[in-house]
């Protein structure tokens, strides 16, 4: 699953900073029981010393035991301690005075040290969570403002349509080197890809128009030697031949530039385009031009439903839906047109089909092989439906099929 950068980023934060600063408290805590020890330790040891040289000053005034402070007694307690009980902490060791020995034991309040070890342990939780909570908030701020150009950078690249020519506006100086650097690799990346559109577009446009002369050139000679005296009934079988595939390979060529032409989006002119009346009329033209085909046609069209678009692009899409429906169709046959203010549906007879439904719609596809077709109708159908984001399906069953444009 992605994550954003952000987050992947707080989230390695948040993963080892608080290890880091875990072990930086243990150590700190460590470190502190580790003085406080030193310090019992000397607390001791000097009163220690101090009670020795005043008591072996004056044994006479100085009492042999202050209660909570020390205890002298005579004799020898075997090695020297240190130790800590529940409230005191006291160090005993032996000294001598006239040859003879002596035990000191002296006491310290250990709950000082204990209360200095809670306060201290307290403030480091405390200084923990707010340090940990204080480097999350800091570093997602920043974060958020150090990232605001790329983030800009990716939305105008999202924005981009080669189609529209516009060019591509990028700040210059964001202020940080690297994506200063990334915004100039973008720019001379798209600056390449429209030059190579450019080219493409202007060729695709060239080679079209350029091809329509020899086709005329080979439509005329042919209809001259049709028209010889001497035209034997073979020949005008073949020059019937060429004829078609030199029409279909016209219609051919005009169906590529159009398509490209709606790639590139030279359609721009919108307006009202009464479907309506163009349904009716294309439906009754259709009707009569393969009633010798088809037998049944019925149609039930809402009258006042209107669309806006480019008025050439409504007609070629609603022209190719019925020409698709009646030639593919079988003998006998019926043909169904359902319109209403929200859809478009084409229901007909017809043989089932001998390529992959989803790729009915590409390029030179073919649901049998019909030599009336150039395998472009219903891309330019689709073509023409993802230019105004209509939703453009298909189906069939038991040699029904059904094709239905939603307008949205």
């Amino acid at each position: 699953m992605s994550h954003s950068l952000q987050q992947r980023n707080t989230r390695s934060l948040l993963t080892w900073l608080p290890l880091v600063m875990l072990a930086a408290s243990v150590f700190f805590y460590l470190t502190l029981i580790g003085h406080i020890r030193h310090m019992k330790h000397q607390q001791l040891q000097q009163k220690q010393n101090n009670f020795w040289d005043a008591y072996a000053g004056d044994t006479a005034r100085v009492p042999a035991r202050l209660k909570g402070e020390y205890d002298i007694t005579a004799g020898a307690a075997g090695e020297d301690a240190e130790a800590d009980s529940a409230n005191l902490a006291f160090m005993v060791q032996t000294h001598r005075l006239h040859e003879k020995p002596y035990t000191v034991t002296t006491y310290i309040s250990a709950k000082e040290y204990r209360h200095l070890l809670f306060k201290a342990g307290t403030a480091e939780a405390i200084i923990f969570i707010v340090l940990l909570v204080a480097i999350v908030i800091v570093n997602r701020a920043t974060s958020r403002k150090l990232w605001t150009p790329f983030y800009s950078t990716m939305e105008a690249v999202r924005g981009y349509d080669i189609r529209q020519n516009k060019p591509l506006a990028l700040g210059a100086d964001t202020g940080i080197d690297e994506f200063d650097r990334l915004n100039k690799s973008v720019l001379a990346l798209i600056d390449n890809v429209d030059q190579a559109y450019s080219n493409q577009k202007q060729f695709t446009e060239n080679a079209s128009h350029e091809l329509q002369t020899p086709l005329a050139i080979i439509r005329s000679k042919v209809e001259l030697l049709i028209e010889n005296p001497n035209l034997t009934e073979d020949n005008a079988q073949l020059l019937q031949e060429i004829t078609e595939a030199n029409e279909r390979l016209s219609q051919m060529n005009k169906n590529l530039l159009l398509l490209t032409r709606i790639e590139n989006s030279q359609f721009p002119d919108m307006g009202p385009v009464y479907l309506s009346a163009l349904v009716e009329r294309q439906t009754r033209f259709f009707k009569e031009y393969y009633e010798n085909e088809v037998a049944t046609t019925t149609a039930a069209i809402e009258p006042g439903v209107q669309v806006t678009a480019n008025p050439a692009l409504i007609e070629i899409m609603v022209n190719n839906l019925l020409r698709n429906a009646y030639i593919h169709n079988v003998p006998g046959g019926w043909v169904n047109v359902l319109l209403t203010g929200r859809s478009l549906i084409i229901i007909n007879t017809g043989p089932q089909l001998e390529s992959d439904p989803e790729r009915l719609f590409d390029r030179f596809r073919k649901g049998r092989v019909d030599n009336r077709t150039t395998g472009l109708g219903l891309a330019l159908v689709r073509q023409i439906a993802q230019l105004y984001r209509y939703d453009l399906r298909y189906s069939h069953e038991a040699g029904v099929h059904q094709l239905s444009i939603a307008f949205r």
